[in-house]
């Protein structure tokens, strides 16, 4: 469904990823690590139309996107979860979600839509009337999913998922997504610095270090990687339940990209 190829791009004169290609499988739920710096949210920006490609292609859904501007990505199914939320803070919770809508017609199918969200995330129901000011970090990632969920998106972009979320939160939010992607066929394309939450979930994952590519595969495979378990998983072997079934149909072998050893490292 996405196809990344040698994308540069960056701000100013300061280039940020150099020649990262990956692919998200339509249906798959694919995760991308790495370490602050790394350039996870400037590739999620490209991708999104947010940040212009100097070179490279972006393909999704068939077409090449890498000049296609926000809103056409998005009438294409491209959808963003910012890092940091980005929430329309004096506007309610309600009309934070019809801000998600903004390139659809058709009332009935818009409100079934608030419906569906609700029904996600219940919490946001006893709060639809409040201002998006008014909600905990817990609450504003739930409104944040819910308002791009109304894009009715193709692939769902989301930078962060995790960041200063309690775990019980993250682990709720989780579980949505991993349904909507398993019963909707919902693709996702995961940024999430708990690196063991998102290996678990995910059926392919990328390793991006000083924007570059360095590694991918399969979570297991990953979750393997001495380096990977050094860096990102505190020294620990396995995933908790390495016998859960992918969410994914993506299958891809560990791969060390470029000149890199083992998570980039010289």
């Amino acid at each position: 469904m996405l196809r990344v190829e040698d994308l540069r791009t960056g701000y100013g004169p300061l280039e940020i990823l150099h020649g990262v290609s990956l692919e998200v499988p339509e249906g798959g739920l694919v995760a991308l690590l790495g370490a602050n710096g790394a350039g996870k949210t400037t590739l999620l920006r490209a991708i999104m139309g947010l940040l212009p490609a100097r070179a490279g292609s972006i393909n999704f859904a068939g077409q090449p996107v890498e000049r296609a501007s926000v809103e056409r990505r998005v009438r294409l199914g491209l959808a963003l979860v910012p890092e940091g939320r980005e929430l329309f803070s004096s506007l309610s919770v309600r009309e934070n979600l019809l801000m998600g809508a903004f390139t659809r017609r058709g009332r009935a199918a818009i409100e079934a839509d608030i419906e569906r969200v609700l029904t996600c995330f219940p919490r946001l129901k006893e709060r639809l009337a409040l201002p998006a000011a008014s909600l905990s970090g817990g609450e504003g990632q739930m409104l944040a999913i819910g308002r791009a969920l109304m894009a009715r998106p193709r692939l769902l972009l989301i930078d962060e998922l995790s960041q200063g979320l309690a775990p019980a939160i993250v682990e709720s939010v989780l579980q949505v997504l991993v349904q909507l992607n398993r019963e909707e066929g919902l693709t996702i394309l995961l940024v999430e610095q708990n690196a063991r939450k998102a290996l678990k979930v995910a059926g392919l994952a990328y390793v991006l270090r000083s924007g570059s590519v360095v590694l991918r595969g399969r979570p297991e495979e990953l979750a393997a990687s001495p380096a990977i378990q050094r860096l990102y998983l505190g020294g620990e072997a396995a995933l908790e339940e390495p016998g859960e079934e992918s969410t994914s149909t993506g299958k891809a072998p560990l791969v060390y990209e470029g000149t890199h050893n083992e998570a980039g490292e010289e």
